[in-house]
């Protein structure tokens, strides 16, 4: 065989969508269509790989005595599955063939409590999952095929996250705000439901509010966030009231969204940590007045099929006051983790109690 039969091999797998949960299995057929010699001669394998890709910067020279920036990128293997398509151990069934055309039925199972694909497979940081053929080790592989693999979330297996929360913030104008949410997981779909209170004595100009979601992830050593969804929200627009309280419906749209997950090795560059924060903008008159709330919320995969639990917690509350330079987080700054926050809200509701 020579090199020039790259287009003959092709993997077809179960799924149009390309997409598969974690414990699932991976099934399809690989087809050779070759002339110039029997390929079960060579050996013949299809391996599913588990990858993650991120970046480092270090200084270089530039020739003139500076220093310059330099991306350096990595690519760590954290899952593989091999799985032969050649030898005797293939049957009647899975090896077909007729004057050149071959082709090989396969099945290759995801193990569970693997990380979500995160980012396109061909831009840095990203998790990604494809398979491969390969023919005598490494004298031929084929074209990758991409796969989109997801870990399960059931939001009841983290009933903390199903319970209300209050969220109180006071700014240099003395405009308190205080958010309820029913609760701190979602699923792609879902209402985010939540009241909006604000107590303005001076009567200052409450311009608009935003709601946003944002995505927030680390692979090894690199963080990056990004907006997903954003909306202004209506009813509360250029007032000057005392007193102001709306509930509000706002729902996520129904995209598939990776889920809330941590994952690790014992290499502590095969670290995947994906969750997401809803970010309240209450926009005020005046410089340096502006509300930037920031509430961890946990995206699931999984339906709530049990509603009436998350009425069965007390809420927790946690109180801040934000000064004139800066807003409660800062956004230059990877915001704070949904455990990290959550212990706060415990330690704040306790110590109450």
């Amino acid at each position: 065989m020579g090199n020039d039969i790259s287009s003959a091999i092709t993997i077809d797998v179960d799924r149009n969508n390309l997409f598969y949960y974690s414990g699932e299995t991976v099934s399809g057929i690989v087809r050779l269509h070759i002339t110039e010699e029997n390929p079960v001669t060579r050996e013949i394998y299809i391996s599913l790989i588990g990858e993650i890709g991120y970046t480092t910067t270090r200084s270089v020279s530039n020739g003139k005595g500076g220093p310059l920036p330099s991306n350096e990128y990595y690519k760590r293997q954290f899952y593989y599955k091999e799985v032969s398509l050649s030898g005797p151990s293939i049957t009647q069934q899975e090896f077909i063939y007729d004057r050149g055309r071959y082709a090989w039925l396969f099945q290759i199972p995801l193990i569970e409590n693997l990380p979500p694909t995160i980012n396109k497979p061909d831009i840095f940081p990203r998790v990604r999952y494809f398979l491969q053929v390969i023919i005598d080790k490494s004298w031929y592989i084929s074209n990758k095929k991409y796969l989109t693999v997801y870990p399960r979330v059931n939001l009841l297996e983290n009933p903390q996250c199903l319970s209300s929360s209050i969220f109180k913030f006071k700014n240099r104008k003395d405009i308190k705000v205080k958010a309820t949410f029913n609760k701190l997981g979602y699923i792609s779909g879902e209402d985010i439901q939540f009241t909006l209170e604000i107590q303005n004595p001076r009567k200052i100009l409450i311009l608009h509010n935003n709601l946003s979601v944002l995505k927030c992830y680390q692979i090894a050593k690199t963080f990056n966030k990004c907006i997903v969804y954003k909306t202004i929200l209506p009813k509360i627009v250029n007032l000057t009231n005392e007193h102001i309280m709306e509930r509000f419906s706002i729902k996520i749209p129904s995209i598939r969204f990776p889920p809330s997950y941590k994952f690790q090795r014992e290499n502590p560059n095969i670290f995947v940590h994906i969750y997401y924060m809803l970010k309240l903008t209450v926009k005020v008159e005046g410089i340096f007045t502006n509300f930037h709330i920031k509430v961890p919320i946990t995206l699931g995969t999984e339906h709530n099929s049990d509603l009436s639990q998350q009425q069965s917690f007390n809420p927790l509350s946690i109180s801040y006051s934000s000064n004139s330079q800066q807003s409660i987080f800062n956004d230059d700054d990877p915001p704070p983790d949904y455990d990290s926050v959550m212990q706060s809200l415990q330690q704040n509701f306790f110590s109450h109690l």
